[in-house]
């Protein structure tokens, strides 16, 4: 059945925020000072770098999932599920969906977990690693310029959210925790949540290195207490639907933040700083998604014949 149009407005919006974010960023950037940022970085480290951070930030990820999974009586051999979380970064950069789709897949087929509470499962994982963006981000909020105040609402907002979420979990109201779908969320409790925060910290400290040594290499000084602060508050921006796979608002939130640890050669010039913020943060968003495809396209393969299938997960869907 094709999508209402209502329903691909919708897919459309977050595309066209995002290009005419980008498009006013590159509008207001000069151009040669950015090619000049790319060129001074050290291009062939950084790649190397960015292939060997994905790599464990991967493996972080595959540990983190692995023991949710084992939380609910599914112990997966660690290599297998590698593979398999591996191959759904290829999907995941058309629709980041599609791909948990498939790790549902997997958990129904091989590990024959019910599909609906398969579902959940995963949504427990989305949830807590959102949650865990967002609680690092509320401490980079307090210290946002005042043009991005708005962005202070995201502590006040984290708590009353936190505080809300905990009420429904001890409260446990009747139509929604006799749900399949939520029936993970509330087993796992407040305590079980926090420690899907506590294994998914690896995973984010891999982001956080990454980010760090990249904005070195493009020579942006930020010390490490300011990078704790604020690239969690990026991370968080890069994650919410107004951007596509990182590109769009993200990228003037990282200007803001960052432009002033920037030290082009000579005196500091704001048009050269804001180009090289620009350069980094393009930069680490291209090369994740290159090699995201490459290291999804070598795994994909071997996970559709261990049963990481997109098109069987939604087949069982309409069944369920």
């Amino acid at each position: 059945m094709s999508a209402s149009p209502t329903a691909r407005l919708k897919q459309l919006v977050p595309y066209a925020i995002a290009i005419a974010a980008l498009a006013w960023i590159l509008h207001k950037t000069d151009l040669n000072a950015f090619a000049a940022a790319l060129k001074q970085a050290p291009i062939a480290l950084f790649v190397l770098f960015s292939l060997f951070m994905l790599l464990l930030n991967c493996a972080a990820d595959t540990y983190a999932m692995a023991t949710v999974f084992s939380w609910f009586g599914c112990r997966v051999p660690y290599r297998e599920l590698f593979v398999v979380r591996a191959s759904t970064y290829l999907v995941a950069i058309i629709n980041y969906h599609v791909g948990q789709a498939a790790i549902i897949s997997y958990l129904f087929k091989v590990r024959k977990m019910a599909f609906l509470r398969s579902s959940g499962v995963i949504l427990f994982i989305i949830g807590v690693n959102v949650g865990t963006i967002f609680l690092l981000a509320s401490a980079g909020a307090l210290r946002v310029p005042p043009h991005l105040r708005v962005l202070k609402l995201i502590p006040p907002v984290c708590v009353v959210g936190c505080v809300l979420y905990a009420a429904v979990l001890t409260w446990r109201p009747q139509f929604l925790a006799e749900r399949k779908l939520l029936g993970p969320l509330f087993e796992m409790g407040i305590a079980g949540h926090a420690k899907g925060v506590l294994v998914r910290l690896p995973h984010v400290a891999c982001l956080l290195v990454w980010h760090f040594f990249s904005l070195r290499m493009f020579h942006i000084r930020v010390s490490p207490l300011d990078a704790l602060l604020y690239l969690p508050m990026y991370f968080a921006v890069a994650a919410m639907p107004i951007n596509v796979n990182g590109l769009g608002v993200a990228q003037q939130v990282a200007i803001t933040f960052f432009a002033p640890f920037a030290e082009p050669p000579g005196a500091a010039d704001p048009a050269t700083q804001r180009a090289m913020v620009l350069a980094y943060s393009l930069a680490t968003v291209g090369i994740s998604l290159l090699l995201q495809f490459v290291l999804g396209f070598a795994c994909i393969r071997r996970a559709t014949a261990l049963g990481a299938s997109v098109s069987s997960a939604k087949r069982e869907k309409t069944t369920a």
